[in-house]
């Protein structure tokens, strides 16, 4: 018999409310437990320590913890459960797809593929902005669904790895273990923070100072939550192992390429698996452990009872073997596509050449370039223009100017180069949007999106460029660093707020460990890079990270 979507929502039905139950003792162990212990520490500081005998609780006070962990287990069971997904992806730091960006559409692209595929299964994709190679999928019960990958994963996979990435969380969603697995991770991760908070009030040896009746019930506590942790991993008994290995089947049916998915696996686990994301105990939701986990490379019962991911060697043997290849091979693969050549850094785009003159009030202006002269305000589809060696012609009469007064057409806001004072060009920078100078070639980024730069290895550095981050990188090494100049008269205005708040760029450091000087501005997030200064720092942060390895 098939394995039917009605069979999917029993089984899933089940394990909820299994997991349910497991909330409602859970919480009775432990405050059944904290009852007993604080009952009879109280009793021995009243007693004498002949009178003292450890007893248990009665019935009726048993009854009421009971009742008390069923309450408190139904709140803390729906508190979960509301806006679910957005706790989580707060947690990770997710973000949205942006639209102008060519990596997040061409995942965007995939998805509604896979979303064909599957049935038409409305599915939401987000990205971490981190360098680590990861992907995780989501699910609540409202049928909201989300799979979320890394910067590191779309600029270090190819479109076949990724389709394969996709697929895999995809089968998740579609065979219902998302949800469990959503839900059962939001529940217990909590207890870590709070154990996390702990340790940090016993650490540092100061704690000889305090009260030792004060210390007593904390350390009881302690102990108590030590033993929630262990509960919590318990927990981790309903999120199978095998669900990875029925989710790898189900992404090769669907994109018919389990070599690529077994690359993206290769490169993720003994790579980058897990650099700069967030929540150890959110392990479970993604396609690999971002953390290694030697339990995880084991077989057998304890292995299958508490670990959330099967061994990578096994997942690769068997997507290896419908591949026809074997392990060497696949290393090779991996080596190979990894090394992807490189494109000169972008120039200004077609769009920017000065070639329009321009009739106000019967006196030609220009030559203008197109953002100029659809900046200015008086610009009218009747306004005289000319194209540089081109006939005299109105506004509405020349193609690309005509665009511009199309109905419902927006105005752009006008973007002027600081230093320079002339509208800059929107350019395609490793697939992020930036705003550039024709005449400067300063660019103006916005802050998140350099990171996606510096992740992003697609262009390429001349031998200037190359020089400079040298020249730096020596003078980081001896604390050579040139003071910054941070004269009023010197800093630039914002371009993008400065008509606003009035106020100017400031003057810093990119960080302390790369001292490449930059113009942020800290009320709308972006940065100003002067020549080569962008490049520069992606070169000089690429040497540092060979040097480190």
């Amino acid at each position: 018999m098939p394995y039917s979507f009605t069979k999917i929502e029993e089984d899933k039905s089940k394990t909820i409310g299994f997991v349910f139950f497991f909330l409602i003792v859970f919480y009775f162990l432990v405050f059944w437990l904290m009852a007993l212990l604080i009952t009879n520490y109280f009793r021995y500081e009243y007693k004498s320590t002949q009178d003292f005998t450890f007893s248990f609780l009665g019935f009726s006070h048993t009854m009421l913890v009971l009742i008390l962990a069923f309450f408190v287990g139904l709140a803390h069971w729906y508190y979960t459960v509301d806006n679910l997904i957005l706790k989580i992806l707060g947690v990770l730091r997710a973000e949205n797809l942006n639209p102008k960006d060519t990596y997040h559409q061409m995942f965007q692209n995939i998805l509604d593929e896979v979303s064909v595929a599957t049935g038409g299964k409305k599915i939401t994709g987000v990205v971490l902005p981190t360098s680590a190679m990861n992907a995780f999928a989501l699910a609540d019960f409202d049928g909201r669904a989300i799979i979320g990958v890394t910067e590191g994963v779309l600029a270090r996979s190819t479109r076949a790895q990724l389709e394969a990435i996709v697929g895999h969380e995809a089968a998740h969603i579609v065979s219902g273990d998302c949800l469990t697995t959503t839900v059962t991770t939001s529940l217990f991760g909590i207890y870590s923070a709070i154990l996390n908070g702990l340790d940090s009030f016993f650490s540092g040896g100061r704690q000889s100072n305090r009260d030792s009746r004060a210390v007593v019930p904390l350390i009881l506590i302690y102990v108590l939550l030590a033993a929630t942790r262990f509960f919590s991993q318990l927990a981790l008994m309903f999120v199978s192992r095998e669900r990875e290995y029925r989710a790898d089947a189900i992404a090769v049916r669907l994109t018919r390429d389990p070599l690529s998915l077994a690359e993206a696996l290769y490169a993720i686990s003994y790579r980058w698996r897990g650099e700069g994301l967030p929540q150890d105990e959110l392990e479970a939701i993604f396609i690999v452990n971002p953390q290694f986990s030697a339990l995880d490379e084991e077989d057998g019962f304890v292995a299958d009872l508490f670990s959330t991911h099967p061994p990578i060697r096994s997942r690769l043997k068997i997507l290896l073997d419908m591949a026809h290849t074997d392990a060497k091979t696949l290393e090779q693969s991996v080596d190979q596509k990894s090394k992807r050549p490189r494109v000169e850094a972008p120039m200004s785009s077609p769009a920017a050449k000065t070639d329009w003159m321009i009739n106000k009030d019967g006196a030609w202006q220009g030559p203008y370039d197109f953002n100029k002269i659809i900046s200015f305000d008086w610009l009218k589809p009747e306004t005289w223009i000319q194209r540089v060696g081109g006939n005299v012609q109105m506004a509405y009469q020349d193609p690309e100017v005509k665009s511009f007064f199309k109905s419902g057409a927006p105005k752009p806001l006008r973007v002027d180069c600081p230093r320079c004072k002339i509208p800059m060009t929107k350019v395609n920078y490793e697939g992020t949007e930036a705003d550039k100078c024709s005449f400067c070639a300063g660019t103006l980024v916005v802050e998140n999106d350099v990171q996606r730069i510096i992740i992003r290895q697609d262009v390429g550095f001349s031998e200037e460029v190359v020089r400079i981050a040298e020249v730096l990188r020596k003078e980081m090494t001896t604390w050579k660093v040139k003071p910054i100049n941070r004269d009023p008269q010197t800093l630039w205005p914002c371009p993008k707020c400065f008509t606003i708040n009035k106020s100017p760029m400031n003057r810093v450091f990119y960080t302390e460990a790369y001292r490449i000087e930059v113009d942020r501005c800290y009320s709308c997030q972006m940065i100003w890079f002067d020549k080569n200064e962008l490049e520069v720092l992606q070169c000089l942060i690429e040497m540092q990270t060979k040097n480190a390895n």
